[in-house]
């Protein structure tokens, strides 16, 4: 996929991405370009501490994550409205680590 000048993204996600889909930095937004472990970096080279994103965990890009994330799109990537075992047996792992009132899973991811 060809690399935009910063200026045409942002024209590009104002005629694209609805409004109510926020930048952060509005007024100066980051072109951030690719990530690794707590970092990422944008068109420029420049690093940030992502603070914002959930890498807490894991960090961008962790090979772990990334290895289980190819072994699974190579089977499959649907959604979760068709029956599949491996949707079933993970909500099962995770509530087995919670109490009892908290025993249903809904697969959303972030905003």
């Amino acid at each position: 996929m060809e690399s935009l000048p910063k200026d045409t993204t942002v024209e590009k996600r104002k005629k694209f991405i609805g409004d109510t889909c926020k930048l952060h930095f509005s007024n100066a937004p980051l072109k951030i370009t690719r990530a690794e472990g707590q970092y990422m970096y944008d068109e420029q080279g420049t690093q940030y501490l992502d603070c914002i994103n959930n890498v807490a965990h894991v960090g961008h890009s962790h090979p772990d994550v990334v290895d289980a994330a190819v072994k699974q799109m190579r089977l499959l990537n649907t959604n979760s409205r068709f029956l599949h075992d491996n949707l079933v047996q993970y909500a099962e792992r995770i509530t087995n680590t919670l109490p009892k009132k908290l025993s249903i899973c809904f697969m959303v991811n972030s905003g």
